[in-house]
Formats: C-alpha cells, structure tokens, sequence
C-alpha cells in the first residue's frame, strides 16, 4: 500500500470512529427523550436502588460489628439485635429489588412500545424510494429484534448499572474506612479487570452488530423465499433455494458463535480476578490481624465486601454485554428513525374542505430519480370529471405522471395542482382522500374480503361494502364463495384469482369515494370473461370522478374521454383515437405493435 493511501485509510478509519461517536450521542438523546417521559417512576425506581445498594453495603459491616462487639464481649443480647437487624436490612433488600425490578420493567416496556409505535408510523412515512431500497426482512429486523434488543436497555439494564457503580464506590469507601493499606492491596486486581474488560466490550459491541446485520439478512431471505414460493416450485429451483439460505444462515450462526466465545471468556476473567482479590485479603489481612494491627471482625468484613465488589464486576460484565447489544441496536434504530422523508409535510397544510372538484393541472413539470429527468416540461390539464387514458412505450414516463399526483414523489421544478392548489401544500392524508391510486398487482392483507374493501374506508357498515362491492362487479363472486364476505383471502390474497383481486381493489376504492382515481392498467393480465367485468367495474368506478387510467390494452382506451401520448419523458399527443391514429406517430407505431391485430378485434366483437 502506498503512504498516500495508508494515509487516506487512516483518515477514513478515524471519520468512520467520528460517525459512529455522533451516531452514539444522538441515539442516546432520542433514548432519554422517550424516557424523560417517566420521571417520577424513574425516581422512585432510583430510590428503591439506593436501598438495595445501602442494604447490600451494610450487611458485611454488621458481620464485623458481631464478631469484634458482641461476640467478642460475650453480649448475646447484642449479637440478638443484630442477628434480627441482619433479618430486617434481608427483608428491605427483597422488597426493594422487587419494586426496582418492577418498576424498570414496566417503565422499559412503554418505552420500547412507543419507540416501536414510532418506529413503524416512520417507516410507513417514508418514500417509496425508500421501500425500493430497504429490503422487507431488514424493516422487519429493526421493529422486532432490534427493539427487543433496546428492551433490556430501556428497562432494568440502566438501573442495574447506577446499582452496581453505587455498590462498587460504596464498598471502596466503606473498605478505606476500614484499613487503608487492605484496600489498597484489594484493588491491585481493578486494572487487570478494566483492560480484559475494555477490550472484551470493544470487540463484543462489533460482533453484536454483526449478529443483527446477519440476522435481518436471515429475515429477508426467509421473506424472499417464502413470497417467491411460486417461482422457485415452478422453475425447480429449491435446492438452490435452500443453498442460499443456508449461507445467510451459517453466517448469522458464526456471528453469533463470535458473540458466544467473546461472552464465554468474560466469566473466567472476573472470576480470576475474584480468586486475586480473595488470595490477596487473606494474606495480606491474615499477615495485619497476627500482627494485631486489625481485627478478625475487620478481616471477615473486608471477606465479605470482596466478595460482593467482584459480583457487581460480574454484573457489570453482564449489564456490558447487554449495553453492547442495544447499543448496536439502538444506533441501527436511530439510523432509521433520523432518515426524513423526501416529501415533506406542509408547515402549514391548506384545507381542501368541500370545493375540490378534482381538477387537475401539471405545470412545466421536470422530475427525475438522478441526474438525468424522466419527465420534462410536462404541462397537462385534465378537467373535473374527465377521463384520460396515458399510452406510451415502457419506460416512456407514465407511472411517473401518476406517482407525482399521488406525491409518492415531488417535482423538481414545476408544479402538480389540483384545482389550483399544490399538492405540496396539502397534508398527506388529506391528499390520499382526495386521490387514490389502484396499482396493477393488487395488495391484499390476510384477512377477509370484507375487512379488505372496508379498508378503504374503516367505519364503513356492511351495508356500505356489500353496496361498494356490488358496483365494482365483485358481488357475484364474492357470494358464490363458501363463507361470502367472510371468505379468508389468504396471504396476499393468494385464494382469488387475479381478476377477483382487481375487483376487490376497485371495491376498495369505491368505498373511499375519491375525487380522483388512478388506475395502473387492470385488464392486463386476465382472461376475456374477466376483462368483461373489469370493463363494467370502470364504467362504474370513474363516473362522477377524474380518472386516470395507465392503459396497455385498446379496449380499456375506449373508455377514456382524451388519449394523451407519453414518449421520452414529455407528452408528444393527445386527442381521440381517430385523431391520434391520423396524425400522431409514436400513438401509430405502438397501434400496430400492440392492439391492431388483437384488441382491435375483440374490440369490434363486443356489443
């Protein structure tokens, strides 16, 4: 390697300590800012750690009031006291570990269902760019294994720590009152703790993450795998399949056998130090009481608060080892929850209130999802109540038109409107009313069809979905299943055909009642019989509402109002079917290429 890219290497290697430092500080702020939310249970939890630490730093204390006071003195009545005071600071520590346990758990628990809550409202509100890109099984890693991972952080790990930092100052303080030179021969086994200990954490914090890198790509292949069932049955393809999935799954198994060999060395290394501490206080404390310069009493207690140094080292260890997996988790959670979406609410949202009529106006529009624009100077005026149909070659441009109405993208110059107003200005669930999008490949939930049209509008009666349902052509099939309404769909409605699917969706969308519809082609991929119903599904779902229709078939093109032509990004024609095919030549070369010999025909057969 050169000394120039030595050099650049360093650099990099200290920017990327940087990024994970301030990456660190803001997932701690947005931690506390969930947290600050329960003060006064945290106070109270914080009280009953104060008596767990003072019950826990008096008790060996005790031990050696007893031998040097009462039994040293023959004073049964005193060794009695303190035999029932030894009792009682038992029975303060059980109930204050309990109402400390307790109460972290229930404070760590809200917080963690909030940050979840929050978690999922913000992944939802991202951009389709950002679904694109994220991959299912990785969403899912963060809200399920991830939070959970927070969780112990959030509720007693924090607690935990302050308990066993208190309990370790307090034993030193208590120790050094005691005899000095004992403590300090005590605690030659802290810097053999802290280097072990620094290291373990350093390198623990790095395979955790790996862990949950790998475990989210376990996710996303079993997801994968699973939603591409068909596919790999179909092509044979399931050894391969399997292989694939049993590399994510051996690399998720070695990042957690890291995990395993880092932790399993941590118990051995306290428990070395624990031995060193004990052999040091025996000799070294034998050697002073022979000498008389301390007391046996001393001796036990120091015994015992040895003893009780080294188990919050060892709780430390395990408080360690779980900070380092949240903390992992926490950054992975933090890194999604600082990602704001590109479009961006309105500061001020105009209120559509009752005017909008649903006219529709493109302004000089140029967007692209690079450098180069996929649209440019678009200008189109749709009129309120109109249907238009939008042809063009693949590529040309014209899911995009529709993406932008529906502002699952913004513009990069220009202007979408409706009726005057700028989507930008209008607030996202008030433009999903007013604008509803039916995508070719319908999305059904695993739940009834009922539940499934009611979807579009969730206070809607039954009488309102069957009514809805019977206007979109889907009554009569719904009703000819065994349970009707109340048919299961199935994952991804994969009981209904592909046709049944459209029809739900249009049913769905009737029920929402939108000003404006956008229909990604539905007659596609489906056979004559249900294109039928499908043809009739639009004649009445577009009345009384501006439609826009992606159109692939000559058939769905009669039902529009105007053609509009997109080619290269810009609108290159519009007009009727007569007029286009006279004058237009991108509307000719995709006639002959694509409807004149069969569509044109069945178009001519129907009545």
């Amino acid at each position: 390697m050169s000394i120039r890219g030595g050099f650049m290497t360093r650099m990099q290697g200290q920017e990327e300590r940087f990024r994970l430092s301030q990456m660190d500080r803001q997932a701690l702020v947005m931690l506390w800012g969930y947290m600050r939310g329960y003060k006064g249970r945290l106070a109270l939890a914080v009280l009953a750690t104060l008596a767990v630490t003072a019950t826990t730093l008096a008790m060996p204390y005790l031990t050696k009031v007893a031998v040097d006071t009462t039994i040293a003195q023959g004073d049964v009545r005193g060794l009695t006291l303190i035999a029932l005071l030894y009792l009682a600071l038992n029975g303060v520590f059980w109930l204050a570990s309990y109402w400390q346990g307790y109460i972290s758990t229930w404070v760590g628990q809200h917080v963690v269902h909030a940050i979840r809550r929050d978690l999922y409202a913000h992944v939802l509100r991202q951009p389709v760019a950002f679904h694109e890109q994220e991959r299912v099984g990785q969403i899912s890693s963060r809200l399920t294994h991830d939070v959970n991972a927070l969780a112990e952080v959030a509720s007693s790990g924090a607690l935990n720590l302050v308990n066993d930092l208190l309990t370790l100052v307090g034993i030193i303080v208590i120790m050094a009152l005691l005899n000095v030179r004992l403590t300090l021969v005590t605690l030659v086994a802290i810097p053999v703790v802290m280097l072990s200990m620094g290291y373990l954490g350093k390198q623990m914090r790095l395979a955790y993450q790996q862990v949950q890198q790998a475990l989210a790509e376990v996710n996303a292949g079993v997801e994968q795998g699973v939603a591409g069932m068909r596919v790999v049955q179909s092509l044979a393809r399931e050894s391969f399949t399997v292989e694939q999935f049993e590399s994510l799954s051996l690399r998720n198994m070695k990042a957690n056998l890291r995990v395993s060999l880092l932790f399993a060395a941590v118990f051995p290394t306290m428990t070395v130090t624990n031995m060193l501490g004990i052999a040091l206080v025996l000799g070294y404390g034998g050697a002073l009481v022979i000498q008389g310069a301390t007391t046996i009493g001393v001796l036990l207690a120091f015994l015992g608060y040895v003893y009780r140094f080294f188990g919050p080292l060892r709780e430390l260890s395990l408080v360690y080892n779980t900070f380092q997996a949240g903390a992992a988790s926490l950054d992975r959670i933090a890194d999604y929850m600082a990602r704001q979406p590109a479009v961006v609410e309105p500061a001020q949202p105009q209120q559509p209130g009752d005017g909008f009529q649903g006219r529709i106006a493109f302004e000089q529009v140029t967007f692209g999802y690079g450098k180069e624009p996929v649209l440019r100077d678009v200008d189109l005026v749709v009129d309120a109540g109109e249907t238009i149909a939008l042809v063009g070659p693949t590529g040309a441009g014209k899911s995009n038109v529709a993406r932008l109405l529906a502002r699952l993208y913004d513009v990069d110059e220009g202007a979408v409107q409706i009726d005057g107003v700028d989507v930008r200005q209008l607030a996202s669930a008030d433009l999903r009313r007013l604008v509803t999008l039916v995508p070719q490949d319908v999305f059904l939930f695993a739940d009834t069809i009922r539940e499934n049209i009611r979807y579009g509008k969730p206070d809607a009666s039954d009488q309102e979905v069957e009514a809805a349902a019977r206007r979109a052509q889907a009554h009569a099939f719904i009703t000819a299943l065994p349970h009707g309404y109340d048919s299961q769909v199935g994952e991804l409605g994969v009981t209904l055909s592909g046709g049944q699917r459209q029809l739900v969706a249009f049913a769905r969308a009737l029920l929402a009642d939108p000003k404006i519809l956008i229909l990604d082609e539905a007659t596609a991929n489906v056979d004559a019989y249900t294109e039928s119903r499908i043809q009739q599904a639009l004649d009445e779902i577009r009345r009384d509402r501006t439609t826009l229709i992606i159109a692939h078939r000559f058939s769905t093109l009669r039902k529009a109002d105007r053609i509009v032509v997109v080619e290269d990004g810009q609108i290159v024609g519009q007009g009727t079917h007569e007029s286009l095919i006279e004058s237009n030549p991108t509307y000719q070369r995709l006639y002959r290429r694509q409807w004149a010999d069969k569509d044109l025909g069945r178009a001519a057969a129907e009545p």
